[in-house]
């Protein structure tokens, strides 16, 4: 058992983040919003959105958040929590590819000028550069600005893993690379050596 509590503890973290994602969701969309589909309408469009597609990237997003900030006070020194750290942030990376492609295609084919005919396959690249509307432009590279700072942080997560690594030491002092580790004394046993010294 006590070699699962590191995965139980950070199962009980994402449970926890989870419902306070949950939380969030029905004090702003209200208590029905998790039973029915999330309903936008602009102008002559009506697009309806599982209440889960919206969930799991906030769910994603504040878990990757909260692990970050955790980890940073204990130094990325414990191995399950960088585990968990390492696949939330490739998931987010994920959703914000998926999320930014549905921005740019939603936006050439619903409200961009050049409709639905010709078919995106057939448009060159400078037509439809010219049917996402500036706006677009900017919410698309601020989603693949936060993808990049995500992929810095799960770099720097995976170099300290690989620095905080744990060489395992048999009772003869031998590594299981073969390597023998010497074990320096404590700052304690130093100084009661010292001390006996001086008492002779």
């Amino acid at each position: 058992m006590q070699k699962f509590k590191p995965l139980l503890v950070e199962l009980i973290w994402l449970a926890v983040i989870l419902n306070a994602t949950v939380l969030i969701t029905i004090f702003v969309f209200g208590w029905t919003f998790l039973s029915n589909h999330f309903d936008i309408r602009l102008h002559e469009n009506y697009f309806t959105i599982s209440s889960w597609k919206i969930v799991l990237p906030l769910f994603v997003f504040f878990s990757f958040i909260i692990f970050i900030i955790k980890e940073i006070r204990y130094h990325f020194n414990r191995k399950t929590s960088n585990i968990v750290t390492l696949v939330l942030g490739s998931v987010m990376i994920l959703l914000i590819a998926t999320i930014n492609k549905q921005v740019i295609i939603s936006e050439m084919i619903y409200f961009g000028d050049a409709g639905t005919y010709p078919p995106l396959s057939a448009m060159n690249e400078a037509r439809m550069k010219a049917a996402i509307s500036p706006v677009m432009h900017v919410i698309s590279n601020t989603l693949t600005f936060i993808q990049f700072l995500v992929t810095i942080c799960l770099l720097y997560v995976a170099f300290k893993m690989g620095t905080h690594k744990v060489v395992a030491v048999n009772h003869n002092g031998i590594s299981d690379n073969g390597a023998k580790v010497v074990k320096q004394p404590s700052v304690r046993a130093s100084k009661l050596s010292d001390e006996a010294g001086h008492k002779k």
